[in-house]
């Protein structure tokens, strides 16, 4: 699962950055195409305008200057009437008949509609059919205003047209008729038919008026319509024309862009003007930018090529770099990065993740190795790499790490040391203890024994001191029998000797008893005092003992004494049986006291036979803890030997290592 994740996210990347890149640099061309495609045309509608314009004023210029010249070439032929002798009044004889010459051979020769001859003040004075009359007196004044050649600025003559030229006839220097001809239209028609721009292009005059004077279409001329619409749109226009000015420009007529360019007709009140609608040469702009369309969406599906072509270029190093990156990120250090020969940021990222590749392997290897040589024990070793940048924190972590566990194993190994002195310490002292337990315990079993054999002596003392008590009230019987039984007393002497033999017997016992249990208190306080703590109620104990030794000991020797005073009564008796009746008394007294002292020796026995039956439970005691010692101690000792083996396991364990700086340890 995580291989196809990483699989179909390689794959969204690649998808992404083609899509980015194409998308995005299509994008931009499209928007930079329009953005030109605009400017474009907005630059050739002024580039055409320019042009067109440009181009009509030298035409225009042109145009009228063939106006002027075919208007200088008629105003020749009126002149060179006018200049005819045969014109000059003076010296001839039938004028009329010569001018009328003059004038029929003139409309004949230079296609006149009529020519004539007027006076002074404007009346007709000879002329070919259809001259008026009089002249127009606009047209009449300005001749004579001018008294030179002058056109007339309507071409409308008698319903045709024509174009009206007046001369002076000169007589010396002053004027003395007026010649004037009206030449047929055909002259400007030429001219301005001739000018053909565009499809719907023309050429025409028109005077200060505003009156069309020339047109290719000649019913507009006849009707006498304006040249221009001369309305408020048109003022300049109309105002640059009327001045005489050379020029073009770009106005409106009936919602319909025209461009013009206008000029005058020199030596006449006409203005020549070119005329063109916009519209005539959009389709040719419009082809144009439709080629300039086609050919731009033609680049723009070639860049298209050339990008997807460069997107492809760069992805495939990426998605290559991406790929090998992912796989980095999974773990794998040994695939090759495949380089690119680019000359650019994809060849230095192509680079700089291989030399991060193999610096990154030089770093787990230089890492393996120190790991490897500390598994192996060698603390002493050291990273041979020079690690770079940020990655030098690996080489001191390293370091680091390195010098800790040296610290630690030197540190487990002097712990291990110290824990194998202890331990062989921790040996003899539990050897020690276990045989101080085991004597301790043989010392318990010989003091119960000794307890027994006491407790059997007092059981014998007491049999003997209720013999004795017996004795002494048989003494008392025969006492008070004595005077009775005098001759029985001899053997009575003999019977108390016996039994005080016995009771000095009896006594040396109970000196024995006590000597022994003195000496056995003497050794349950030395067993208390090792025992320590544990001791202390075996201590009062032995105190206890002792103090019962002594008093048996007192006990015995008051017992010695009264029985040796007892046998020296009986001397006394037997050397002075003759005093026995004054005596009799007296060793009664004397048995009261035997007998009160047999008492008290069976009471101190009984006492002592109770004692050393709470000796005997405190002796079980003390034995039960000897033995519980004795078992701890041997536990201890062998818990010890599993101590000692185990610090010795700890020893052997850390002389694997080398640590720096202290060998092997």
């Amino acid at each position: 699962m995580g291989e196809k994740s990483a699989g179909s996210h390689k794959g969204e990347i690649k998808g992404s950055l083609n899509r980015r890149i194409l998308k995005s640099t299509t994008l931009n061309i499209l928007v930079l195409v329009i953005v030109c495609c605009v400017i474009m045309a907005l630059s050739m509608q002024s580039l055409a305008n320019s042009i067109l314009l440009d181009s009509l004023q030298p035409m225009v210029r042109q145009s009228a200057k063939t106006v002027e010249a075919n208007i200088h070439m008629l105003a020749d032929r009126l002149m060179e009437i006018a200049a005819d002798p045969r014109m000059n009044p003076a010296g001839q004889e039938d004028k009329s008949l010569s001018r009328q010459e003059i004038l029929e051979e003139a409309a004949e020769i230079y296609e006149l509609h009529t020519i004539a001859l007027y006076d002074m003040d404007g009346r007709l004075i000879q002329g070919i059919d259809g001259a008026p009359d009089s002249l127009d007196s606009g047209f009449f004044a300005l001749l004579k205003e001018t008294d030179n050649l002058t056109i007339h600025s309507s071409t409308i003559f008698q319903g045709k047209l024509g174009i009206t030229m007046g001369m002076p006839v000169k007589e010396g220097e002053e004027t003395a008729l007026y010649v004037v001809g009206v030449y047929k239209y055909d002259t400007l028609n030429d001219v301005i038919s001739s000018i053909n721009l565009g499809r719907r292009g023309m050429a025409f005059m028109f005077n200060q008026e505003g009156i069309l004077t020339g047109h290719p279409d000649q019913s507009l001329v006849l009707a006498g319509s304006a040249g221009l619409n001369l309305g408020d749109k048109n003022q300049g226009l109309s105002g640059r024309v009327i001045t005489g000015e050379t020029g073009a420009m770009e106005f409106s007529s009936d919602g319909e862009k025209m461009l013009a360019a206008f000029s005058p007709v020199r030596g006449t009140k006409w203005f020549l003007v070119i005329q063109i609608p916009k519209s005539d040469y959009s389709h040719l702009i419009n082809g144009a930018m439709a080629m300039a369309v086609v050919c731009t969406a033609a680049v723009l599906l070639f860049s298209i090529l050339l990008v997807l072509r460069l997107s492809r270029s760069i992805s495939k190093p990426v998605k290559d770099v991406t790929s090998r990156m992912v796989a980095l990120s999974d773990g794998d250090l040994h695939t090759e990065v495949i380089p690119v020969r680019s000359k650019d940021e994809l060849e230095v990222l192509t680079k700089t993740l291989g030399d991060t590749v193999e610096s990154v392997n030089r770093y787990i290897s230089d890492i393996q190795q120190v790991l490897t040589q500390v598994a192996g024990g060698n603390l002493q070793v050291e990273p041979q790499v020079d690690y770079k940048g940020d990655f030098a924190l690996i080489r001191s972590s390293l370091n680091t790490i390195l010098k800790s566990m040296n610290d630690t194993i030197q540190g487990f190994g002097d712990a291990a040391t110290r824990l194998a002195d202890m331990s062989e310490e921790l040996n003899g002292q539990s050897g020690q203890l276990y045989q101080a337990s085991m004597d301790q315990n043989q010392s318990a079993e010989a003091l119960v024994n000794e307890v027994s054999n006491v407790k059997e002596r007092l059981s014998s003392v007491t049999e003997s001191s209720s013999q004795t008590r017996m004795k002494t009230e048989e003494i008392g019987q025969r006492i008070q029998e004595a005077n009775s039984q005098m001759e029985a007393l001899s053997k009575a002497m003999d019977d108390i000797s016996a039994n005080a033999q016995e009771i000095t017997k009896i006594a040396k016992a109970i000196e024995d008893i006590a000597f022994q249990t003195s000496i056995l208190s003497i050794n349950a306080s030395v067993e208390a005092a090792r025992a320590g703590s544990a001791g202390k109620g075996f201590a009062v104990v032995a105190g206890e003992v002792k103090q019962l030794a002594s008093r048996s000991a007192q006990a015995a020797q008051n017992a010695t004494d009264m029985v040796n005073s007892t046998r020296a009564i009986i001397r006394t008796g037997v050397e002075l049986t003759a005093d026995t009746a004054g005596s009799l008394k007296a060793i009664s007294s004397v048995s009261h006291e035997i007998s009160a002292i047999s008492d008290q020796l069976v009471t101190a026995v009984q006492g002592q036979e109770g004692a050393l039956i709470v000796m005997e439970e405190r002796i079980g005691a003390i034995s039960a803890i000897a033995d519980r010692n004795l078992q701890n101690a041997g536990g201890t000792e062998q818990s010890s030997g599993l101590l000692a083996k185990e610090a010795e396991a700890l020893q052997y364990q850390v002389k694997k290592f080398v640590l720096k700086g202290a060998g092997n340890r």
